[in-house]
């Protein structure tokens, strides 16, 4: 059995790499990158499709070191039979701890206050005006309930939150199952944890916007295509939102990161949320994981298969 990765990303040393072959090098065959093998490695920013398949015509298994898919042809990989994979969990925790931080900044209206600090001004007096809201009896809302979003939920619950949640698959014991228009009216945050498919894009739309009551918090670590930022940021402006933290984009690397510059309660960041230190180890150990168990036979950890429409 072969394997070979199709590109690496920026962050990762040769060391990493390096690791890498050795560990996944005791289980299988590995090729240089770009090569044709029975198991294909990509990150988020290698497409992979019909097109692709025709420089790899013996994959049998993709496996994305991510966690969303929507840059694989998942139709056309159920439809010729090669099963896909992706990795959750080696992002899992530092996305949460990122979501939790950009929520408690949010809510606890840390830009405006930093803002004020930054302006020479001793703002205490003003803090009846701020209005900070701690996430204890918060309601907050969390949008896709996956390995991510469910940890997430579970995080907010313990810090006594009360937890709003949709997912497609249903809501855990814990979460009050509503929509996301009644989330966005009646939550003091909404986070976002779904993937990018045809049936999330531009979920959170300008018209969805336009439903949200004033001091909404919205935070955004899933993918950029979900929300539309442009209205986001508008409305933020308008003071018709309470605080946008954005890790994801349209496009990216996003052009306009200067908008920080507008307004206190707007958080950009360089997608960095599933980022940590240790991040190269976990997502060997993923690959370790789902490779064993492909070329054992056994049950591929956090397989997945296109949307149905």
């Amino acid at each position: 059995m072969r394997l070979s990765r199709w590109g690496r990303s920026p962050y990762e040393t040769p060391a990493d790499i390096d690791l890498e072959c050795e560990a996944l090098g005791r289980l299988v065959e590995v090729l240089p990158e770009g090569a044709d093998a029975e198991i294909i490695v990509v990150h988020s920013k290698i497409p992979f499709g019909a097109a692709e398949l025709k420089r790899a015509p013996s994959t049998r298994l993709l496996i994305t070191t991510t966690s969303g898919t929507d840059h694989i042809d998942l139709d056309h990989m159920n439809r010729v039979g090669i099963r896909v994979a992706r990795l959750p969990e080696a992002r899992r925790d530092a996305v949460v701890d990122a979501t939790l931080g950009m929520l408690i900044w949010g809510l606890r209206r840390m830009g405006p206050m930093q803002k004020r600090a930054q302006d020479g001004q001793w703002a205490r007096s003003e803090l009846p005006i701020f209005a900070p809201i701690g996430l204890r009896r918060a309601r907050v809302g969390v949008v896709g309930l996956g390995v991510i979003g469910q940890r997430v939920a579970e995080a907010l619950g313990m810090l006594g939150a009360e937890v709003w949640g949709a997912d497609p698959a249903g809501v855990v014991d814990g979460v009050r199952e509503v929509g996301l228009s009644e989330m966005l009216g009646h939550c003091d945050a909404v986070t976002l944890h779904c993937d990018l498919n045809p049936t999330s894009a531009n979920l959170v739309s300008k018209e969805k916007l336009e439903a949200a009551h004033p001091g909404l918090v919205l935070v955004n670590t899933a993918r950029g295509g979900i929300v539309d930022v442009d209205a986001a940021v508008t409305m933020l402006r308008n003071d018709l939102l309470g605080a946008v933290a954005l890790d994801v984009f349209p496009e990216e690397p996003w052009p306009h990161m200067n908008w920080v510059d507008d307004h206190p309660a707007l958080m950009m960041l360089p997608h960095a949320a599933g980022y940590h230190v240790g991040l190269a180890r976990s997502i060997r150990e993923g690959l370790c994981a789902a490779v064993e168990a492909f070329v054992s036979g056994r049950r591929i950890p956090h397989r997945v298969v296109a949307v149905e429409r």
